[in-house]
């Protein structure tokens, strides 16, 4: 799968109680790339997940409880993240970024490496790397899971559509199998799209004030990539 995430996904897992299942978090972005992920791997039993840049994970401490999981991430305050380690029952620590290659994270360990909300900070040089490093540490037949925010402006710039098209990319990568549709079309708004409730980006503009122009003329959305490594 590579597409937008789209109300009749996340109106599903409302449905079905998802949200209670995980904790009821408030509505925005995040709620709603936690309920995609958590679709995919609800069911998943006897698995090695990795959540990468977890932080405080949502839904690890749900994973954990059927599954062997670890929370890759430095906690060193990136990005809003927590400054340091967050203990989740049944989680391990893994201090690392992937894309270092990192012998914290051995070769082909994984059923499952996932993320939420963390490829977007992912610098254009690093990104790459991240990819191989991902790879990497997935088993034959691993699932590349991950949840990515985007800003859709009605014209979007050549930055975003660069990075959106370098996503896309890895739904052709001959190392990948798509676990479902590709979206094939632009980087563009559709009605149909869950996005961020416009309070919440008023709220999130006093965090981080240096994006408040840009929310005021962009939607947040997310992408939701589900591919297997072959």
């Amino acid at each position: 799968m590579f597409d937008f995430i789209r109300k009749p996904l996340l109106w599903d897992c409302l449905d079905r109680g998802y949200d209670k299942e995980i904790g009821g978090v408030e509505y925005h972005l995040k709620s709603v790339q936690d309920l995609a992920v958590y679709a995919r791997l609800r069911e998943a039993e006897n698995l090695r997940l990795a959540e990468i840049g977890g932080g405080a994970s949502r839904i690890l401490k749900r994973l954990a409880k059927r599954n062997d999981c670890v929370n890759v991430d430095k906690f060193e305050g990136a990005d809003g993240g927590p400054s340091k380690p967050v203990r989740i029952r049944g989680v391990r620590n893994v201090e690392a970024f992937l894309g270092e290659g990192s012998a914290l994270l051995p070769d082909g360990a994984f059923d499952v490496v996932f993320s939420i909300s963390v490829i977007e900070h992912v610098p254009d040089a690093a990104l790459d790397a991240f990819v191989e490093d991902g790879l990497r540490i997935l088993k034959p037949g691993g699932l590349w899971l991950h949840a990515i925010d985007m800003y859709v402006e009605d014209e979007p710039g050549e930055q975003p559509r660069r990075r959106f098209e370098r996503y896309r990319q890895w739904a052709e990568d001959s190392r990948f199998e798509p676990e479902g549709e590709v979206y094939r079309g632009p980087l563009a708004f559709s009605c149909a799209m869950a996005s961020n409730p416009d309070n919440v980006m008023h709220r999130w503009g006093r965090l981080a004030p240096k994006l408040t122009e840009l929310r005021k003329r962009a939607q947040s959305v997310s992408l939701l990539t589900a591919l297997r490594k072959r």
